[in-house]
């Protein structure tokens, strides 16, 4: 069997192979901040390629994550970038939303500095941060 094949056989070993080339060339772009984040942070339940069929899936029963790549189409072909980084944040309640009782986590809190939690510093890099994984999911949709 190829490495390839085999890779392709175990997405989360080729996710964790993509990361690490990724973060070892020091590329920097936004874009590429995005594609780091999501495949760390949010492949595991949305899958490799945003089609809400992540390894997680099957470990918790009744879970069914977003499709993302369908989320301009469901908004009348405009991507709903505000919303779409008010639900990566997590911090914000919107309606129609479970809210308090959702099983996105709250990557507004999480990708908090260390030490320095919800100084304007801190702040400015989550907001930077969740800008590359919206950016990066816009590139996601269906065309």
């Amino acid at each position: 069997m190829t490495t390839l094949i085999m890779l392709m056989a175990r997405p989360a070993v080729a996710t964790s192979i993509v990361v690490a080339c990724i973060v070892a060339g020091g590329i920097a772009s936004a874009q590429d901040s995005g594609a780091r984040d999501y495949a760390v942070y949010c492949a595991t339940c949305h899958g490799a390629r945003g089609k809400g069929n992540g390894p997680a899936v099957d470990v918790i029963p009744g879970f069914k994550p977003v499709d993302l790549t369908e989320l301009a189409k469901n908004h009348a072909g405009a991507f709903p970038a505000d919303e779409v980084r008010d639900v990566i944040d997590g911090r914000k309640q919107l309606p129609g939303h479970r809210d308090s009782d959702t099983d996105m986590p709250l990557w507004g809190v999480t990708f908090q500095e260390e030490g320095k939690e919800f100084t304007p510093e801190s702040e400015a890099k989550v907001k930077r941060r969740i800008a590359a994984l919206v950016e990066y999911i816009r590139s996601m949709q269906q065309k």
